[in-house]
């Protein structure tokens, strides 16, 4: 005896069943992944405020922090400037008091001399002068090697914004209430003289001493 596979006919009401059933599941799977997409674009916006927020804060700190370094350069600035100030008016109060340098006297004390006419722009911290003699005196709280080059670029400007006293002899001078090791070798090696406070009175350190 033969077996004989049956075959059922498709009809309506399977079709609609079969499309019933395809449209059930597509539509679980597109709110499966609506729903993941969701949670990732959840996820995403809070990622996304969290790193907003963290750079808002960055730029806080950061602000700060320049605004707290803005204030320390003020300060330092302030205290530099202060103590230079202070400097500058010890040296000019003690030579105005007593204006002798060297054994010599002079009849002129000069703080803060600008030429006028102005040939080569500059300004002189100190200078004094007699018949015969100019010292141009330099003030630092604190002197660097560097200022005792700087003393032969001031007696070139002077040179040629006073031409009047080029029969003067001239004196390079660095005051300054400390000078390092360096400072001295090179200023007596330059012969720039270097005066310095001594308690109540101010005082020639240098042994070099040239004039130009």
């Amino acid at each position: 005896m033969s077996l004989q596979t049956q075959q059922h006919p498709l009809t309506y009401e399977g079709l609609m069943a079969s499309i019933y059933e395809s449209n059930r599941y597509l539509t679980e799977k597109f709110a499966e992944t609506d729903r993941i997409l969701s949670e990732k674009q959840a996820e995403t916006d809070r990622l996304i405020k969290e790193t907003g927020q963290q750079m808002k804060e960055t730029d806080q700190r950061i602000a700060r922090l320049e605004k707290s370094i803005d204030r320390t350069n003020r300060q330092i600035g302030g205290i530099t400037n202060s103590n230079g100030e202070f400097c500058e008016e010890y040296f000019i109060n003690a030579y105005k008091e007593n204006p002798v340098f060297m054994g010599e006297r002079f009849d002129r004390v000069l703080p803060n001399l600008r030429p006028d006419p102005v040939v080569i722009n500059d300004e002189y911290d100190l200078v004094l002068r007699n018949g015969k003699t100019v010292v141009l005196i330099e003030m630092k709280y604190k002197a660097n090697v560097d200022d005792v080059g700087r003393m032969f670029r001031k007696l070139e400007t002077y040179r040629a914004n006073y031409p009047m006293f080029k029969e003067y002899k001239v004196y390079l001078c660095l005051a300054s209430f400390r000078f390092s090791d360096i400072v001295r070798a090179r200023a007596e090696e330059e012969g720039v003289v270097l005066i310095q406070q001594r308690g109540e009175v101010i005082e020639v350190i240098s042994e070099n001493l040239k004039t130009w």
